[in-house]
């Protein structure tokens, strides 16, 4: 099981996100995008783990006593690792940054979560480019207004199965944040 803790955004907000990227989906069509039904903010990844009950157990220990908040888009960016990944930034909150180090640190480090935790939703995956054209993304998507805004009432724990192009997010189950 590959397990991560995530937001899953509301259905109404993935539609209207889905919406707001049909233009740069259209000038961009070799690029993998993320289908709506995957869009989530990773709050944590676990990486390929067995415990998963015992996972469980310990994040709903963790967020006994965390509050609900929201999330306010920021803008559209672009980064290269061994392919160009297409993400929406959010502004910065307090109250995520402080969960995804409260999560963190009473778990075994990874590569992935030894870096600083920046909310953000990943859109697409293109292949590598010249830097030209990478400038031209970028201004492209720095152009794009993507304006969305929801409140996060729960974090959810998903297995990501593996499946060729696109991965499958199973829920193993949610953990409800308490009203603010």
């Amino acid at each position: 099981m590959r397990l991560f803790l995530a937001v899953e955004l509301p259905e109404k907000v993935k539609q209207q996100l889905d919406t707001q990227l049909e233009k740069i989906k259209k000038e961009y069509p070799q690029f993998i995008w993320v289908t709506p039904e995957n869009f989530h903010v990773t709050v944590h990844f676990f990486g390929e783990r067995y415990d998963a009950d015992k996972i469980k157990k310990k994040i709903k220990d963790l967020l006994w006593d965390q509050t609900d908040f929201y999330l306010y888009s920021f803008g559209l960016d672009v980064f290269v690792n061994h392919k160009l990944v297409v993400y929406l930034t959010f502004h910065r909150q307090k109250k995520i940054e402080e969960l995804a180090e409260t999560v963190k640190s009473n778990f075994d480090g990874n590569s992935v979560s030894e870096r600083k935790f920046i909310p953000h939703l990943t859109l697409a995956r293109g292949p590598r480019s010249s830097k030209q054209q990478y400038f031209v993304l970028k201004k492209r998507l720095e152009k794009l207004p993507v304006d969305i805004s929801f409140p996060v009432k729960q974090l959810v724990l998903f297995d990501s199965i593996l499946t060729g192009k696109k991965p499958i997010y199973k829920k193993l189950a949610s953990f409800k944040l308490l009203k603010n």
